[in-house]
């Protein structure tokens, strides 16, 4: 590579800047070097140097691509390959980018950006590599700079890192280029993944802002799908608001908007379910937990909400549902001992035992998510854990939240509704 395009590309800004794209950094002391953080020698220098590689290209002109990398590039990089423990699904992928620096000039954008694409995701599968899935979702949204979608991928990805201020670059670059194209599913989804990064930052009300846009895109192009996805997102938000009323209202809307049947429909069900349980409106929220175990088999989501099912039939004074949620919860607690579903469950089951006044179960369950929590340094846990076991050392029942009576008729109707759907998509009649 050319020394100015090395400069270039250590800068992470030339050509980057005129397209309006984030600039692409590493924290360390040169561009890549997190990557050799997480890999054994080999295959990190050898993605260390591909990562590099593909972004000296994508930063530099196109009319200055013939002749960018010394004669001997690819063989390097293909030595590299012979040497390393290379998984096979990673090799089509590093072969396309040794035919880059093969042929600088003939590449084709697209096929790299979806071979760094490619190596992005093998990244994010392995679990410890997540500086390398970062690295080359970014590279792969760089070198096809006018695809919405492979910018909110690496949106995406910077979100799930926290890396708050790259995700928004990300995010509003998608907009521009997705309204650009015309591409307004596109469009629409970057204002939601915005609106979803300030949310996890408990940043409400710029959340809100960004979900009434994508709203308003989904509703002028006619995307039911993303309308549900928006009203869903701002039932969240609304909660985050303290705003019951608009809660009820979004989370009714969503419900329309997806349509009976819809594959979001249990994840919706779910979150409303919750809400009302926070509320202390655990009557409702049973029967539609009940209504919602046959969608979730997967053990960490079932154990999730049986564990909740647990807490609403607790509320609920129906003793028989919850020693049927909790026999089942419990064994499956056990088997999931290294699940980030497991205290969280084991405190919704305390909950649900305090208010039957299960105290010997209670005891245990919160005993044990205090414990597993302090391990982990899950403090989100251990507090109200700690505190329930306080509780429950006084002997005292949980205290519910008593509902507004002029709901109640309202609320039940959509309850309803939510188990009619639960169960005609899960084929029960």
């Amino acid at each position: 590579m050319k020394r100015s395009q090395r400069e270039a590309a250590a800068r992470g800004s030339t050509h980057l800047s005129r397209l309006s794209l984030p600039a692409v950094r590493s924290n360390g002391s040169f561009e890549g070097s997190d990557i050799l953080a997480e890999a054994g020698a080999v295959p990190a220098i050898l993605l260390c140097q591909v990562y590099r590689g593909v972004m000296g290209w994508a930063l530099t002109p196109a009319a200055e691509h013939p002749g960018l990398f010394p004669p001997g590039a690819a063989a390097e990089t293909r030595r590299l390959m012979r040497e390393a423990p290379v998984p096979d699904e990673l090799r089509p992928a590093l072969e396309t980018v040794c035919g880059l620096f093969d042929d600088p000039a003939g590449a084709d954008p697209r096929g790299v950006a979806e071979a760094c694409m490619r190596i992005g995701e093998w990244a994010e599968r392995k679990g410890d590599a997540p500086a390398t899935a970062l690295r080359f979702v970014q590279a792969g949204a760089s070198c096809s700079p006018n695809d919405p979608r492979l910018a909110y991928r690496a949106g995406y990805v910077a979100r799930q890192r926290a890396s708050w201020d790259l995700a928004e670059l990300w995010f509003r670059h998608s907009s521009t280029v997705g309204r650009r194209a015309h591409d307004w599913e596109a469009h629409a989804r970057a204002y939601s993944g915005l609106g979803n990064s300030y949310y996890r930052q408990g940043r409400y009300l710029p959340a809100q802002r960004e979900h009434l846009k994508a709203l308003r895109v989904a509703k002028r192009h006619g995307i039911r799908d993303l309308q549900g996805n928006a009203y869903h997102d701002l039932f969240g938000v609304a909660i985050g608001l303290q705003n019951a009323e608009k809660a009820e209202e979004f989370g009714k809307s969503a419900f329309n908007a997806y349509g009976a049947g819809h594959r979001m429909i249990p994840a919706l069900a779910h979150d409303i379910a919750y809400f009302w349980i926070t509320r202390g409106q655990f009557h409702r929220a049973l029967p539609v937990f009940q209504a919602l175990l046959p969608h979730f088999q997967q053990p960490e989501n079932r154990l999730r909400v049986l564990a909740t099912l647990a807490r609403a039939a607790g509320g609920a004074q129906e003793r028989q549902a919850f020693h049927g949620a909790w026999a089942e919860a419990w064994s499956m607690a056990a088997e999931l001992e290294q699940s980030t579903a497991l205290t969280t469950s084991l405190l919704e089951m305390a909950y649900g035992a305090v208010s039957l006044a299960e105290w010997a179960l209670a005891s245990e369950a919160a005993g044990q998510a205090s414990s597993r929590a302090r391990e982990r340094g899950e403090v989100d846990v251990l507090v109200p854990a700690e505190e329930l076991l306080a509780r429950i050392s006084d002997a005292r029942t949980e205290t519910q939240v008593v509902s507004d009576v002029s709901t109640v008729v309202q609320v039940d109707q959509f309850a309803a509704d939510l188990v009619s759907s639960l169960r005609e998509t899960a084929g029960v009649g």
